[in-house]
This record gives structure tokens, C-alpha cells and sequence, in this order.
């Protein structure tokens, strides 16, 4: 029952770890790119706007 604990916790770790790896920098570019002095437009928008309500 341990052993299926651990690999279970393992296995979710290595999908967190992957989801972070390539959501992250995607996520931090649109951020960065939101607040440009040309305004706000299109998926960085929606992106920003959504990371705004998530926080």
C-alpha cells in the first residue's frame, strides 16, 4: 500500500514538474509582454487577465 503511495506521489510530482517546465515560460513571456507600452492585444490579454482573476 506504501509502494502505490509513493509512486502515486511520485508520478504526480513528475507531472507538475513537466506542466511547470513548459506552461511556466510561456505564461512568464505573455506576462512580460501584457504590460507593454503598445497595450494590451490578443492571447496576452486573455492570459493576463486570466492570471489576474486566478490571483
Amino acid at each position: 500500500m506504501i509502494a502505490k503511495s509513493k509512486r502515486g506521489i511520485a508520478t504526480a510530482l513528475r507531472i507538475c514538474l513537466l506542466t511547470a517546465t513548459f506552461v511556466g515560460p510561456m505564461g512568464a513571456f505573455a506576462l512580460a509582454n501584457a504590460g507593454a507600452e503598445n497595450g494590451i492585444s490578443g492571447a496576452g490579454l486573455v492570459l493576463y487577465v486570466s492570471l489576474q482573476r486566478a490571483g
